[in-house]
This record gives structure tokens, C-alpha cells and sequence, in this order.
């Protein structure tokens, strides 16, 4: 858990490793009513289809970016979608009878600035990336060390690094927002992107 405060708020953050079955009930477990707030990586769209997989199986057709890095990942552990770790922030809410808030962009917005940053050159550059890392591997010494290279490899590209850099600072201006009018906030998000937040956030102090 990493803490830190803005406006006389504390803000609590909870990094995960998406996909990992074994971070479902770590991240349940850190989820209580002694926080105003618990804010995750989600968009609103996201976090309504995590509630519905509680009755019903959702279908997921995996890109090869998600088979390249499930591949790796499952060297920790069992691997499964939905994302167990945003699945029990959405479950334990639910029993708490807390309403999540979404730090992502709509699927909207979402569209719009991956159309805007990510072109056709960046998709045929990623297949390459894939192909090499499967060749070449990652530091699988730990799970950190892994998302580490994987994320370093992404971000190579210029397409996707645009859009992680849109992500970092939509998260940080939700979060920022939140302080406003919020006390003490858990936010849930990936270890890749929490590092990005939190300058994001600091820019704003």
C-alpha cells in the first residue's frame, strides 16, 4: 500500500497485478467502510459488466498483446479474466454496499483517444515487439520485475505510450478530484500505472 495526502485528503493506493487469480482475495482482504471513497482502474462500463459476470459467463476473445503477457504471467500462478483483482474490489463493494468509482475514461472517451493516438504503424510495430519478446523473455524473478519489462515494452511504442500517458493523467485527475470533497480514498491500480499517477498527482499539489 502506498500513501500519500492532496487537500487534506489521504489517499490510500493499492497496486495489483492484473490477471493473477491469487490477488482476488490480497485485494478483497485490504477493502473495508473505514475509507469515504474506494476508487479503481476502471471505467463505468467496466466496473457494470464486472458486476453482471456474478450471474452470468462473459465471453472474452483475447488480442495477442493479452495472450503474449497471460503467457508470461501464469508463471506466477493461475491466470484468468475478468481481472480477479478488479473483480473483488467490485464484489467487496457490493457486500459493503459501496458504489466504486471509476478512475478510467468511459468507453467513449476511451475509443476516441486510442483512435487518436495509436495508428496503424504502432499495432504493426507491437506484433514485432510480441514476437521478439516471446524470443527474448523478460526478468521473471518476480511479478513486479516482469510488468516492469512488459510495461517498458509497450511503452516503446509510441502509440501506446501516448496512451498510457492519457490514462496516468485521467486516473490523476479523478483522483484529484475526489480529494475535494473526500476525506480518505482507497484506489485500486495497476503496478504499472501507479508510478505515473502519483507524479501526475504531484504536478497538481
Amino acid at each position: 500500500m502506498i500513501t500519500t495526502e492532496l487537500n487534506g485528503c489521504k489517499i490510500s493506493i493499492l497496486p495489483i497485478v492484473k490477471g493473477l487469480v491469487s490477488e482476488y482475495d490480497r485485494v478483497k482482504s485490504q477493502i473495508d467502510d473505514s475509507y469515504d471513497c474506494v476508487a479503481v482502474a476502471l471505467s463505468i462500463e467496466d466496473i457494470e459488466i464486472f458486476a453482471a459476470s456474478e450471474y452470468q459467463d462473459i465471453e472474452y476473445d483475447p488480442s495477442d498483446f493479452d495472450a503474449v503477457y497471460a503467457h508470461f504471467l501464469k508463471q506466477f500462478g493461475e491466470v484468468d479474466v475478468p481481472v480477479p483483482a478488479f473483480k473483488a474490489v467490485v464484489d467487496a463493494c457490493r457486500e459493503l454496499d459501496i458504489k466504486p468509482v471509476p478512475l478510467e475514461m468511459c468507453d467513449e472517451e476511451s475509443t476516441a483517444a486510442y483512435c487518436e493516438c495509436v495508428k496503424v504503424w504502432d499495432l504493426l510495430k507491437e506484433k514485432r515487439k510480441l514476437k521478439k519478446a516471446m524470443k527474448k523473455g523478460f526478468d521473471m524473478s518476480s511479478p513486479e520485475a516482469f510488468l516492469k519489462g512488459w510495461d517498458e515494452m509497450a511503452g516503446s511504442i509510441k502509440g501506446n505510450y501516448a496512451m498510457i500517458l492519457r490514462r496516468e493523467e485521467h486516473m490523476a485527475k479523478e483522483l484529484f478530484d475526489l480529494t475535494n470533497y473526500k476525506k480518505s480514498i482507497l484506489a485500486i491500480i495497476e503496478y504499472e500505472r501507479v508510478d505515473g499517477v502519483l507524479q501526475e498527482l504531484g504536478a497538481k499539489i
